[in-house]
């Protein structure tokens, strides 16, 4: 009677170990890539990286940043910005917020960071997920600019 209770029990905890491994987080998740140019009003292009919900999507966007500080590092002046991105495409909106960081390259600026999504429409309903980002202004940063924004996103 008991090895038959053991045995039961087992027999469950293989099972419950299986159904929870199988509905992993990672399994949902998808890497994108989201290109913008000529911001601050400008274009994006959403491109998925791998096979998933999320689907290519382009449009436009629109941007708010805040410049939060000015550091010195080992003699750099590094300017740490909030910047969020609205991106309305064909298939819905979507809204990112980054956190980044740039440097005077000799003419045009550097940035690089970090992104996370904050809200969506259509297709971005309820998608969670972020990543790195690139970025370059060029002018000395008066001009237009450019951004990559690339990392991992999870459908509902």
């Amino acid at each position: 009677m008991k090895v038959a209770r053991l045995a039961l029990v087992a027999l469950v905890a293989t099972a419950t170990l299986t159904s929870v491994a199988g509905a992993s987080p990672d399994a949902a998740r998808q890497r994108v890539s989201i290109t913008m140019q000529d911001l601050p009003n400008g274009k994006f292009v959403l491109d998925p990286l791998q096979a998933g919900t999320l689907k290519r999507d382009s449009g436009t966007t629109s941007v708010v940043y805040k410049r939060l500080s000015v550091a010195i590092r080992e003699g750099q002046r590094v300017e740490i910005y909030r910047i969020t991105f609205t991106l309305t495409g064909k298939r819905g909106s979507i809204t990112t917020r980054e956190r980044n960081e740039w440097v005077d390259a000799g003419g045009p600026f550097i940035g690089n960071g970090t992104w996370k999504i904050v809200s969506g429409t259509g297709q971005y309903a309820g998608v969670a997920g972020g990543g790195r980002t690139a970025s370059a202004g060029l002018d000395r940063g008066t001009g237009a600019w450019y951004v990559r924004e690339e990392g991992f996103l999870t459908a509902p």
